[in-house]
C-alpha cells in the first residue's frame, strides 16, 4: 500500500543513519528518518479517523477529531503521546527552524527511536478509536546499502522425484540484478503455485520478478514491485 512505501522510506533511512561513516551524512538519513516517519503518523491518525484535516495543525485537530468521534481524550502530558509531541517539536525544528549547525548532526539513536515512537503511536492510535491497525506497522528491518549484490551463491532445491533435465520439469525461477536464477525444480506436473507463493515470502534480496517454466516453456510469470528491484 502507499502508506507501506512511506513506512519502508523511514525504515530505511534510519537503516542508512545507522550505516553512514561520517556525520554529514549521518545527519542527512537521521533527518530523513524523523520527517518521514512523522508524516506516516500524520497519514495514519488521518486514516483511523477518516479526517484528512488532521495534518495541518496535528495536535489541534487530533484532539478535535478524537472528540467529535466520542472517543477519550488524548494525554500529551505523559506515556507515548508526550513521546510523539516531543518528536513533533524536533520534526519542527528541522523543517521549520533556524537552528544552531550542531542540531543538524544528530545521532543514529534518534532514528531509532523516531521509527520506536510513531510504529507505538500508529498501533495506539488505532486501538484508540477501535480500528484493526494495519499489518505493515509491524515492518521492522530494511537492509540499507548491504541489498546483496556484493556477492553470495544462490542454491537451487531439486525436489524428490524431479530432475533438471526432464523436458516436463517445473522450474521456478528468480530475477535478481538483472539475473534470471533457478531456485526449484519439482516434478511434472506439480501445482507450482503454492511454491512460488513461498518463494515471494521467502526471499531476502530484492528480485523484480518470479517466474515458472515447464522444462524451456515460461508458463507464469509474477512482476514484483521490492525496494532495491
Amino acid at each position: 500500500s502507499p502508506h507501506h512505501h512511506l513506512w519502508t522510506d523511514a525504515l530505511h533511512a534510519r537503516a542508512l543513519a545507522r550505516e553512514a561513516h561520517n556525520k554529514w551524512d549521518r545527519g542527512t538519513y537521521v533527518r530523513w528518518t524523523v520527517t518521514t516517519s512523522w508524516t506516516v503518523l500524520e497519514i495514519a491518525c488521518q486514516d483511523a479517523l477518516a479526517d484528512p484535516k488532521i495534518s495541518y495543525s496535528f495536535r489541534k485537530n487530533l484532539d478535535a477529531s478524537v472528540k467529535k468521534h466520542g472517543f477519550a481524550s488524548i494525554n500529551w502530558n505523559s506515556g507515548l503521546w508526550q513521546r510523539v509531541r516531543k518528536l513533533q517539536e524536533i520534526r519542527k525544528g528541522f523543517m521549520h527552524r533556524f537552528l544552531s549547525e550542531a542540531d543538524l548532526f544528530p545521532p543514529a539513536t534518534l532514528a531509532d527511536e523516531a521509527v520506536d515512537i510513531v510504529r507505538n503511536a500508529v498501533d495506539a492510535i488505532y486501538s484508540h478509536v477501535s480500528r484493526p491497525i494495519p499489518a505493515w506497522i509491524k515492518d521492522h528491518d530494511d537492509r540499507g546499502w548491504d541489498d546483496g549484490r556484493r556477492g553470495g551463491t544462490t542454491a537451487t532445491l531439486i525436489r524428490a522425484g524431479a530432475s533438471e533435465d526432464d523436458p516436463k520439469a517445473i522450474k521456478i525461477c528468480f530475477v535478481y540484478a538483472g539475473k534470471e536464477k533457478l531456485s526449484e525444480v519439482l516434478p511434472a506436473g506439480t501445482d507450482f503455485e503454492p511454491y512460488v507463493e513461498d518463494l515471494l515470502r521467502r526471499v531476502r534480496v530484492p528480485i523484480s520478478a518470479a517466474r515458472v517454466y515447464e522444462g524451456a516453456v515460461l508458463v507464469h510469470e509474477i512482476e514484483t514491485t521490492m525496494r532495491g528491484a
